[in-house]
């Protein structure tokens, strides 16, 4: 909820940059939706299974369709694109496949990623409780 009131306010607010949201849990509905999926899911995993239904929409929802998908034209200079919904996504989607996907798209536009888990300077922990993942280049901002 913190979380969700800071990016309202920083939606809201007159800043010299603008800032384009993605709530990634938005996009993996919308990509459900347009594959014709989405009402099909909660009967495919009763049968088939949560394991079957993550390495479908691992296949059908992976993280360069993520990516394609939060392309905008005309990158402008001032442009930060800020993600929400790491937590609602996972583990469907993993925040640094997605990233790695989003860089030749978006290289002249910054990130912020709002993560629910822990960055000790070095690594971040999701949920504060899965492993670090060395991959991040990452630093705390608020």
């Amino acid at each position: 909820m913190i979380v969700r009131h800071f990016i309202k306010q920083i939606l809201d607010e007159p800043l010299r940059c603008r800032v384009i949201h993605y709530d990634l849990y938005d996009i993996f509905l919308d990509l459900c939706e347009e594959k014709r999926i989405l009402d099909r899911i909660p009967a495919l995993e009763e049968r088939r299974g949560k394991d079957f239904i993550r390495k479908q929409l691992e296949k059908s929802c992976d993280a360069k369709t993520f990516a394609a998908k939060m392309q905008y034209e005309n990158h402008q200079r001032g442009d930060v694109i800020v993600l929400s919904g790491v937590g609602k996504v996972f583990p469907f989607m993993r925040i640094h496949a997605l990233l790695e996907a989003m860089q030749p798209l978006f290289n002249d536009v910054p990130v912020l990623v709002f993560y629910p888990g822990d960055f000790d300077g070095h690594y971040v922990k999701l949920f504060n409780r899965l492993k670090p993942n060395e991959y991040y280049r990452a630093f705390k901002a608020v």
